[in-house]
């Protein structure tokens, strides 16, 4: 009711304040309104719709309840929102206030005064510095006192205190309300905890009164002639609209509240709101026989005693109270008021910030539960820091802060779900599922978790893929894809990560990628096959979902969406279904797999499960905390279906690991290098107890003490996007949001701003080109391009080029075929993609038609990946695909089609032989220089890549070109036409063909971590029941490859990784074992073909000649002679003087080979030759040993060792292949055809490329030698025979002595190419003489003979014509054949298998074979037999054929003679 001041000038009340109450059902406004109110939701009775810095915030809310079988809506807590601080006053707890979630006694004095609080009597009251009044019983009355400055400011069921009862009713849109049940629907606050079933308002209940009518009658009576006494009672009239009072009173009495309980309850209210007018208080309870208050121990009751009690926390109130006299307890002499109770003043508590607490009472100091403060007699208080402990949760249950259970509900393995009351089952469905959800009839924070499996196999089990929380309007995906990551809305964000004004944290803990939210909800997923859902006790009986209700009752877990139990797993999966993917499955097709019990027996033992159960395993402690005979079954079950191969066991240790570990409980070591190992990063180390809490380059200050397993940072590092890094390469936050140091990003939805992380976060203003639009791809935000440009390399091969430009080059060299070029002041990478064309000689004698082929000299294993994805290189059906994260794109087919794809922002920023990319065809053969060439060949020439020794040309021109033999067009145009065949597919092992093919539908584990396949089908090949994917093929699951690293491994390979630091070893589990390591000191990291490894220092020379020095560097000695090999050309004290030489000569024409070995030594000369015989300073070695000072000889096995301990060793091997070594105090001091080295520095890899070496230089000069005819010789004919000499002493010489116009065995063309007269003639009765009797004088190609390169095609020539010599004398000898005829046969059936074998050979080089191998049948041999160029095997004068190996694998069948 309001109080009235005058105002100066024209007379106009201002009310000085007003009073809103409540008595039950009865409401009274500020403005004296009164109306009954029969809801019992939660509403807003008063706050500040006006807030300014003269009239703060604030808001007084009622939630209303009914009580028993009284439908009578009465008061549960007020609520009182003011100075960011939220107090609850809860009906019947007497004396108790909850402040920010935490009871506390009375009194309290709040942020110095601005909000105090004390008891008066039997009232609660608030004040604050403002003049807000709040008073209430912990009963049903209520009164909100607001001062005059809120004159029509203030809103909700108490009205808008105008002085006008007519808009009381005015709701939050400032329209009137046309009802009291629609005025309480506008400010009721929706989602309220509990209102899930509230009205708000009766209905037709109201008008029904089941009493007799004599009942009414009484009633009636009563309810008229209470409010005519209230002035004898109370001493004023409070009621102000008797026909609401009555209405009121009657509908109490008819639903149930006794007469006398409402006439007493009804007297104590209306007496406070008598009192607060200044009326006198009158003894009402003696005159109605009400009841006095029941008082506690040490006190008595007073009808009207002061209202400035002493209490502990004041115990001398002042002298003077100003205060009415009020009802209350008092406590009696010698006692005091101690919160709720009277004790002795020497048992008094403390006081905390202005708080109030009792002796012996605790409570939390902090919000997060991490220091607990103790009250002591006398006023002493203690804090402890501490934290809840494992398994339970800081969270707000009920409206009060602490330390509550959580339930938890897991789904490991194949997959094997744990509900949140601890049922089991297992469910191998591989759609999507809802995990865990709100039932929508709570009020509690609402969310859904998503769970989506993966196949293993289609016969073998699932393991989840994918979760999926949607949460307040964000939709965050946790996935295998996106290892250490996590997608917010679609967009890939690092961890951590804070969403919603700290609502929601994302962090990473041990292995787990964690979603807290603040309801005190928990998801965790490992980024491979667990996944948990906590929640707090709060959610208990409002679940759904895989993981059950959670009402305690484990029996009611598999309740589907429609709210019957479910029979099986799959029927509840299929009820929780939320989506569907490509072949996806409600669990098993037929009767899943299950154990015999002789394996049940095998996998339970501690070789597999069994330490799961182990009494005195290591996770003994844990195991009357989480049952371990769950776990064991799952485990036994997995290992299993995996024939106890993979290592499936280690899944479920994991997970139960992680279960025993989010309770609090001790795990022991498990894991060991040859049992579920595991490979943790670089610079990192595996540890069972780890942070629980891993933040990138900070701590923590809100972490736990619970550890999980983890990998952690190695001192000196922190870890920063999955890495751990050295400090100075840590990343930054920015909005909430992690990023790693370099990384580039786009924070706005149009690429306005492009900020980078360098240690701070840099932003700069930006836009996107003309070609690119702002949009995500591959879960990141950037300018990317509009389209797509395509150039296609074939055949011929034929060009298309990025503006559909068609043309042929016949080039053989290397060439650019795309590059980037003009990018200056853009943001492109660079990127150059040459290709290397070589000949295709099917077409001609002299072919001039070349073939692609990619050029790659690095040794990796498909597929693999590179810098987190900046380079992935894999196959895609017959295509070996090398993509960028900038969207370039090279296909190429491993024989004669390659295409290249660039992304539409590189638009007129290309050149090379693929053109310029601009729409433009008038310039598509723009030079480097920027003018257009006027023909093919010119354009092609401008466009070579240099390659130190190739031979090459750049294509033909004209008639000079090949064409097509009209025919042969017949014959080719019906092999093209596979090109339009329907099924052209050609699947390999454990595929077939599918219309609708996807392989990656079984993958082997792992690989989706390298790659990412593509989740549409298309005809192609797929794997066979039984079969995996591992990226290039189909290959059975004990055979699937280790994925680590970006790389890929075949089981049981090792690969030397970080500059030989580090050796990965693909164990038959799956999982890469990663191990320090170092080389030896004698040893250098070295890459070598390709393979990084520790190689000794060491150089290299075989028995032709062929030297390998010690930086890697290669060449051939050609020319005879004597070399020093190596020798000590910088003599030290430090290092004795030696020497190595080598002598050469061609005792086989055309054959260089080494005769012997001469060392040097203080100790004297030794000399060894190619038979191995050993002479030491001139006499034979006739035992196998020798040793002499510091040298020392060893002859085993042919192998010839010779050590000098302080420098080198030497060892001449059975196949006159020298090899010397040499120690660090040797570097910097030898020289030689060996070369020099520096000393090896084991932290640095080297890789050395090949220059060019002159030999001749070393020649030995103490070894004289005759005048070399062949340098003298350039050019001589003579009848028939041909010599050529190529180069001199110094270089390169190849001698070839030609019999005829077409024989020799090292004749060149102009491209410097070997000869080898090809093919054979089929042996016949008139050369059978010749092939067996002049087999010496014909050619033979030992591997010296042919370049190292490019002349593929004539050394399987060389070697089908080495490989069928061999196997003539074997016909020849009389061992297999002695008849005239039957040698013949033999010889005959010795020419068609090596054909046949070349045939193989030619096709397993996905080159176009030799034009006879085309054929079939007789049709082949036919070929082979024509336009022959030694049909009579006619021998070489002069020539004596070198040994060459000899050629196992013929078998002659004299059946067929």
């Amino acid at each position: 009711m309001p109080v009235y001041q005058l105002r100066g000038g024209p007379t106009t009340l201002i009310p000085q304040s007003s009073t809103c109450w409540v008595i039950g059902a009865l409401y009274s406004t500020f403005d004296n309104r009164q109306y009954d109110f029969m809801g019992n939701c939660t509403y807003i009775l008063a706050k500040n719709c006006h807030v300014d810095d003269a009239l703060p915030a604030f808001e007084v809310v009622s939630k209303n309840m009914n009580e028993g079988t009284v439908r009578l809506p009465t008061v549960d807590t007020v609520t009182l929102k003011v100075h960011n601080i939220t107090i609850d006053i809860v009906r019947f707890e007497f004396g108790i206030v909850r402040v920010n979630y935490q009871k506390w006694n009375l009194p309290m004095n709040l942020n110095n005064g601005q909000v105090k609080l004390f008891q008066r009597g039997l009232y609660v009251i608030v004040e604050t510095d403002f003049g807000l009044t709040l008073q209430y019983d912990w009963n049903e009355y209520i009164a909100v006192s607001v001062p005059g400055s809120f004159s029509g400011s203030v809103c909700g069921l108490c009205g808008n205190f105008n002085n006008k009862e007519e808009d009381d009713l005015t709701t939050p849109s400032g329209s009137v309300a046309s009802s009291v049940v629609a005025l309480a629907e506008s400010w009721r606050i929706p989602g309220s905890v509990g209102d899930a079933s509230c009205q708000d308002g009766c209905g037709v209940e109201c008008q029904n009164c089941p009493l007799t009518e004599i009942q009414k009658i009484q009633n009636q009576i009563l309810c008229q002639a209470l409010p005519k006494n209230f002035v004898e009672f109370l001493g004023c009239q409070p009621v102000n609209d008797f026909d609401v009072f009555q209405t009121n009173c009657k509908l109490d009495l008819c639903r149930g509240e006794t007469m006398n309980t409402f006439l007493c309850d009804t007297l104590q209210g209306y007496a406070d709101v008598c009192q607060r007018s200044g009326a006198k208080g009158l003894d009402w309870r003696t005159q109605t026989q009400c009841p006095t208050p029941k008082c506690q121990e040490n006190s008595h009751y007073e009808f009207c005693w002061s209202g400035c009690p002493a209490t502990c926390a004041d115990p001398n109130p002042p002298a003077k109270c100003t205060a009415a006299c009020v009802e209350t307890c008092v406590c009696n002499d010698g006692f005091i008021l101690s919160g709720t109770a009277c004790v002795p003043k020497e048992q008094c508590g403390c006081m905390y910030e202005g708080r109030y607490v009792k002796a012996g009472a605790s409570f939390w100091g902090s919000e997060g539960c991490t220091q607990r403060y103790t009250c002591s007699a006398g006023g002493s208080l203690s804090s402890n820091e501490t934290g809840c402990p494992a398994g339970q949760q800081c969270q707000v249950v009920q409206g009060i802060r602490g330390c509550y259970p959580v339930a938890t509900c897991m789904v490991s393995g194949d997959p094997h779900f744990v509900t949140f009351d601890g049922e089991r089952y297992n469910f191998q469905g591989t759609c999507a599922y809802e995990m865990a959800g709100v039932a929508n009839q709570t009020n509690l924070q609402q969310f859904s978790v998503v769970l989506q499996n993966t196949g293993q196999d289609k016969k073998i089990g699932s393991a989840v893929q994918l979760v999926e929380v949607k949460v307040d309007g964000y939709i965050i995906t946790l996935s295998k894809e996106h290892p250490g990551a996590v997608l917010v809305n679609g967009e890939l964000s690092n961890l951590p990560l804070t969403l919603s004004s700290n609502k929601f944290h994302l962090v990473q803990s041990g292995w787990f990628a964690v979603i807290e939210m603040d309801s005190g909800v928990k998801v965790y997923y490992d980024w491979k096959s667990v996944a948990i859902v906590t929640v707090p006790a709060a959610y208990a009986g409002a679940m759904q979902g895989l993981c059950g209700n959670y009402n305690l009752n484990p029996k009611d877990d598999m309740q589907m969406r429609d709210g019957k139990q479910a029979t099986t797993s799959e029927e509840l999966g299929q009820s929780w279904k939320v989506g569907t993917v490509q072949g996806c499955v409600d669990g098993c097709s037929g009767p899943c797999p299950g154990c015999s019990a002789a394996q049940r027996e095998t996998y339970s033992t501690n070789s597999y499960c069994g330490l799961i159960s182990d009494p005195a395993g290591p996770f003994r402690d844990c195991h009357a905390v989480v049952d371990p005979a769950g776990f064991l079954d799952d485990c036994v079950y997995d290992v299993c279906l995996y024939q106890g191969g993979r290592n499936m066991q280690c899944k479920t240790l994991t997970a139960y690991t992680a279960a025993c570990q989010l309770k609090g409980v001790t795990v022991y070591t498990w894991r060991s290098a040859l049992f579920c190992d595991v490979p943790c990063p670089s610079n990192s180390r595996y540890e069972l107890c780890g942070s629980s809490c891993l933040t990138p380059c900070q701590k923590d200050p809100k972490c736990g003490a619970l550890c999980m397993e983890a990998c952690v940072c190695d001192e000196g590092y922190l870890l920063s996007g999955g890495k751990c890094l050295p400090a100075d390469q840590c990343g930054c936050t920015f909005e909430g949001k992690s990023y790693h140091h370099g990384q580039v990003f786009y924070p706005d939805a149009l690429c306005q701003k492009e900020c980078t992380c360098n240690g701070t976060v840099q932003c700069k203003q930006s836009s996107c080109g003309p070609n690119e639009k702002c949009e995500m791809k591959n879960n990141v935000r950037s300018c990317q391009p509009l389209r797509n440009g395509f150039c296609s390399i074939s055949g011929d091969p034929h060009y298309n080029t990025f503006d559909n430009t068609t043309y042929d080059f016949q080039g053989t060299c290397t060439y650019i075929a795309a590059q980037s070029c003009h990018l200056s002041g853009s943001k492109l990478p660079e990127f150059s993609v040459s290709v290397e064309n070589e000949k295709w000689y099917a077409l001609s004698e002299r072919p001039t038609v070349s073939v692609t082929k990619m050029v790659d000299g690095v040794l990796y294993r498909l597929p693999v990946n590179f810098h987190n994805g900046a380079v992935v290189v894999s196959q895609e059906g017959s295509f070996d695909v090398i993509a960028t994260d900038f969207g370039l794109r090279v296909a190429y087919d491993l024989v004669y089609h390659v295409l290249i794809t660039v992304p539409g922002n590189y638009y007129s920023k290309t050149c090379g032989l693929c053109g310029n990319f601009n729409d433009n065809e008038a310039d598509e053969f723009q030079l480097p220089d920027g003018n257009v060439a006027k023909d093919f060949q010119a354009f092609g020439d401008a466009w070579t890549v240099a390659v130190p020794g190739a031979v090459c040309v750049d294509g033909c021109s004209g008639d000079q070109c090949p064409t097509c033999d009209e025919s042969m067009e017949a014959l080719i145009k019906e092999e093209c036409s596979i090109i339009t065949a329907v099924n052209a597919f050609k699947c390999g092992a454990g595929s077939h063909y599918d219309i609708c093919a996807a392989p990656c539908t079984t993958p082997c584990p792992g690989l989706s971590d390298l790659v990412t396949c593509t989740t549409t089908c298309a005809e192609g090949c797929v794997c066979d029941q039984g079969f995996l994917y591992n990226g290039t093929g189909c290959v059975p699951s004990d055979q699937c490859s280790c994925y680590y690293n970006g790389r890929s491994y075949k089981v049981g390979e090792s690969i030397i990784t970080d500059d030989c630091h580090r050796i990965n070893i693909c164990q038959a589990s799956g999982v890469v074992l990663s191990q320090n390591m170092s080389c030896d000191p004698n040893e250098r990291c070295l890459v070598e073909e390709g393979v990084m490894g520790c190689h000794v220092q060491r150089c290299l020379l075989t028995a032709n000649g062929e030297l390998t020095t010690f930086n890697g560097e290669s060449s051939t000695i050609t020319v005879p002679g004597s070399y020093e090999i190596i020798k000590n050309c910088d003599v030290s004290p430090t290092i004795p003087w030696f020497r190595v030489v080598g002598k050469f000569d061609t005792c086989t024409p055309g054959v260089n080979t080494i005769l012997a070995v001469y060392v040097f030594l203080k100790e004297g000369m030794i000399t060894v030759d190619s038979k191995h015989h050993v002479w030491i300073n001139g006499r034979a070695l006739t035992q196998t040993t020798f040793s002499q000072d510091s040298m020392s000889v060893a002859v085993s096995d042919d192998t010839v060792k010779i050590t000098s301990t302080s420098s080198f060793q030497v060892s001449f091997s059975s196949t006159n292949e020298l090899t010397i070594g040499v120690g660090d105090t040797a570097a910097g001091v030898v020289c030689g055809a060996c070369g020099t080295f520096k000393a090896a520095d084991t932290n640095q890899v080297v890789s050395y490329p090949a220059p060019q070496l002159n030999i001749g230089q070393w020649t030995a000069p103490d070894f004289p030698q005759c005048p070399n005819i062949f340098e003298r010789l350039k050019l001589r004919r003579d009848n028939n025979t041909t010599m050529i000499s190529i180069g001199g002493i110094t270089g390169f010489l190849i001698i070839a002595l030609l019999h005829g116009a077409d024989v020799g065995e090292t004749k060149r063309n102009a491209l410097n190419e070997p000869d080898v007269p090809f093919p054979p003639a089929a042996p016949t009765v008139d050369n059978l003489d010749a092939i067996c009797n002049l087999s010496r004088g014909r050619p033979r190609y030992p591997s010296s003979f042919f370049p190292s390169s490019r002349v593929g095609h004539f050394r399987r020539r060389g070697n089908a014509i080495n490989r069928l010599e061999w196997w003539y004398s074997v016909c020849c000898s009389g061992e297999v054949a002695e008849q005239r005829d039957t040698i013949l046969c033999c010889a005959q059936q010795a020419w068609k298998q090596s054909l046949s074998q070349f045939c193989t050979e030619e096709y397993s080089t996905m080159t176009n074979a030799y034009v006879c191998c085309k054929d079939k049948g007789d049709a082949r041999w036919a070929c082979f037999d024509d336009e022959l160029p030694n049909p009579n095997y006619d021998p070489q004068p002069n020539y004596s054929a070198p040994v060459v190996p000899e050629e196992p694998g013929f078998t002659f069948n004299t059946n067929t003679c």
